[in-house]
């Protein structure tokens, strides 16, 4: 698979969707990074099956002419870091008892299986020994955990290696696949001992990523995103799909929009999302020490600039329904959008793209970003 976690130093990132490509450049300057140039391409929609690229050629085509004609700067080299999508792949942390590298070698594999819906032989899979397990209630009061926590990543091989093909097709110099999730996280979240969790919400679905420490913990995605909002608008007012797009790009969450309608349209599909956060938040939460909370929801992705997104979600998600589970989390829980270039740019820098437009790149920037920094 040339290793989910090749140790190549590329600096370039592809983000490749259902429905878009993205690309960036970026190279390390004291300290920071320094952008080179960036490009963004539709994708037919379709392009894309579940387990296999339906036509490489096509999408191979497109990556070419994206890093041919790059809507800001020049694109300088053939190296590339590119992302395989949440929907197919698979990320879990799992427990081993503690055992030396080399058995640890031979037993993940097996406990590995356990937890993928594939069968082991139709995956490349990766792990990285995060260390030793927190002590758990089954462990004698004050001893450490006797176990060992494994970030595993997989994903099918004939998606794989598709992607591989399509790069080459494409001119370019495959160096490393990265999951999204890790990408999305790596750009997103500064380094620091809280725990975050980030509603990535694209055109198709939306992925949740929780990040304790900096460290992944867990990832879902479900499919309510852009498409779903645009959907419930033309149905509520009647509109073709591209006219209600426009209007849900143009007015977002006016509550005056139309006598009310607008917002009354989105309600179904915002309140279905602010289900899945919460339960997203209650398993985290079921899973982890009793003392462990979310601290904030960054939202990142091309429907996350819908205009009072922050505001709506943040209004619900402090909201207890009567008879609903508390969470702790829910406590000073803070819902705003996240800064792709936090990591990337100086505050007294400006990027070439508005803060709304690099919400969708920042899957892109954190590959370019691992890329730059091997």
């Amino acid at each position: 698979m040339l290793g989910l976690f090749n140790h190549q130093k590329p600096s370039v990132g592809l983000d490749i969707s259902d429905v878009s490509l993205k690309l960036i450049q970026i190279s390390p300057r004291a300290g920071r990074f320094r952008i080179h140039a960036y490009s963004d391409y539709s994708i037919p929609r379709d392009t894309i099956g579940k387990e296999r690229f339906k036509n490489p050629e096509v999408i191979g085509k497109l990556i070419r002419q994206a890093a041919a004609h790059p809507k800001f700067g020049r694109i300088t080299t053939k190296n590339v870091v590119a992302s395989i999508p949440e929907t197919r792949s698979f990320v879990r942390i799992i427990q081993i008892p503690i055992m030396s590298e080399e058995e640890a070698k031979e037993a993940i594999p097996w406990e590995a299986e356990t937890y993928i819906p594939l069968p082991i032989s139709q995956v490349y899979l990766d792990w990285v020994i995060l260390g030793p397990a927190p002590a758990t209630d089954s462990a004698t009061e004050g001893e450490p955990g006797k176990k060992l926590n494994v970030l595993i990543t997989a994903a099918p091989k004939g998606y794989v290696d598709d992607l591989v093909t399509l790069l080459k097709i494409a001119g370019l110099q495959p160096r490393a696949l990265e999951v999204e999730s890790q990408a999305t996280a790596r750009s997103l979240v500064p380094s620091s001992k809280e725990t975050v969790l980030i509603a990535d919400i694209d055109t198709i679905r939306t992925s949740f990523i929780i990040l304790e420490n900096g460290v992944l913990q867990f990832t879902s995605s479900v499919p309510i995103a852009g498409d779903t909002f645009t959907e419930s608008i033309a149905k509520a007012l009647s509109l073709e799909f591209k006219e209600a797009e426009e209007i849900k790009r143009e007015l977002g969450l006016d509550g005056e929009a139309y006598k009310g309608a607008l917002k009354r349209a989105f309600l179904p599909v915002l309140n279905s999302l602010v289900t899945e956060i919460k339960n997203t938040i209650r398993f985290y939460e079921e899973h982890t020490d009793h003392e462990r909370k979310i601290s904030r929801v960054l939202l990142s992705g091309s429907s996350s600039k819908l205009k009072h997104l922050p505001s709506f979600l943040h209004e619900k998600l402090s909201q207890q329904q009567d008879g609903e589970h508390v969470l702790r989390s829910m406590s000073g829980l803070r819902v705003e959008l996240g800064n792709p270039w936090v990591n990337i740019l100086k505050k007294s820098e400006m990027p070439p793209l508005s803060r709304e437009d690099s919400l969708s790149f920042a899957t892109a920037i954190g590959l370019a970003m691992r890329g730059a920094e091997e």
